[in-house]
């Protein structure tokens, strides 16, 4: 199994669930998993844990770094590896591998991680890029949250934060947080009082804001900060090529609050079937009704499953006014952010 070179590109499909996926570069069986959007099992991604386990039914994999965790005898010879230590060898592979169904079994962590950037995105949002140890990833759902836990001048902080970059990269998480007086820790992070390459601890991830299994048009509606859930819901939708549809609606309500217009514009003009409108208001609720009423005169809203995030006067509003307007109760999923 291991003695054979590596190919450059390679299809493998996973059973039992039947979804198939490529192997490109350097990528080993599991990175090229999770960029492809799938809900593998893993843990530290070295090697160690044995979290990854597979079996192998056809084709050949090579190893492409050493690992600690002790395969049994009779798990060898039954074709079981590691997903994290070995890449493909042979054009077409067979795996045998459980995937999450849901975020009831992605398992609770506590990781130590470390201040990568902290960047203004707009005048009251930045951008906190954390970085996870190589041997402590974060396994999430895209849509999900997490709690940071950090301090400064002798003041302890934590708060909730939606991640809002995909899971297909473990190690850099991605954060938007708004200045906001009753937040110490986005206070703490405004100020400079938290810097780069200082510590906070992560406990997570939590949260049900995730997509469902579907082949539906997807619309998201969004509030604010809310667009930090819906980027990495999206972002997945797109590696996972969950849908041909994807329609996007973002409301400001503050000043900055279309903080990466930018890359909203940029998704419209490079996707065909990706709509974006950006509105704006002075109130979130009021907001949400007018917001909800220029979709349905675009879209045609009982067909989409539709994922809304925001404040919650605004997921409120929007969510009455959705379901007024024909969406099915159980395709409606909302976030209060």
């Amino acid at each position: 199994m291991n003695d054979v070179l590596k190919v450059l590109s390679a299809q493998v499909t996973v059973r039992p669930s039947g979804r198939v996926y490529f192997v490109e570069g350097r990528d080993s069986l599991l990175q090229a998993g999770l960029k492809a959007g799938l809900k593998l099992a893993y843990g530290c991604g070295n090697g160690t844990c044995g979290l990854c386990k597979a079996r192998v039914i056809e084709g050949q994999v090579v190893r492409t770094m050493p690992f600690d965790y002790p395969l049994s005898e009779a798990e060898r010879l039954q074709g079981h590896t590691l997903l994290c230590a070995h890449s493909a060898a042979s054009g077409e592979i067979v795996i045998e591998t459980l995937e999450a169904r849901g975020p009831d079994e992605i398992p609770e962590q506590e990781i130590a991680v470390r201040v990568r950037a902290v960047q203004p995105l707009a005048g009251e949002t930045l951008l906190l890029h954390l970085q996870t140890p190589r041997t402590s990833r974060l396994r999430f759902l895209a849509g999900q949250s997490v709690t940071l836990y950090g301090g400064a001048g002798g003041v302890d902080a934590h708060a909730t934060y939606p991640i809002a970059s995909c899971p297909c990269d473990d190690r850099n998480l991605h954060f938007h947080v708004g200045r906001d007086g009753g937040d110490a820790l986005a206070e703490m992070l405004h100020t400079g009082a938290i810097r780069s390459g200082e510590t906070l601890k992560l406990w997570g991830p939590t949260g049900d804001f995730v997509l469902a299994e579907s082949e539906r048009p997807l619309a998201f509606v969004a509030c604010d900060t809310g667009f930090a859930p819906v980027k990495s819901l999206i972002e997945h939708a797109m590696a996972i090529e969950a849908t041909e549809s994807i329609s996007l609606d973002w409301l400001a309500v503050r000043a900055d609050g279309h903080y990466l217009a930018n890359q909203c514009r940029a998704w419209a003009e490079a996707l065909d079937g990706f709509r974006y409108a950006p509105h704006r208001a002075a109130d979130p609720g009021a907001g949400a009704g007018e917001v909800v009423k220029a979709m349905a005169g675009s879209i045609a809203l009982p067909r989409h499953d539709v994922y809304v995030a925001g404040p919650e006067a605004f997921v409120e509003a929007a969510g009455a006014a959705l379901a007024e307007a024909g969406v099915e109760p159980t395709r409606l999923f909302m976030a209060v952010v």
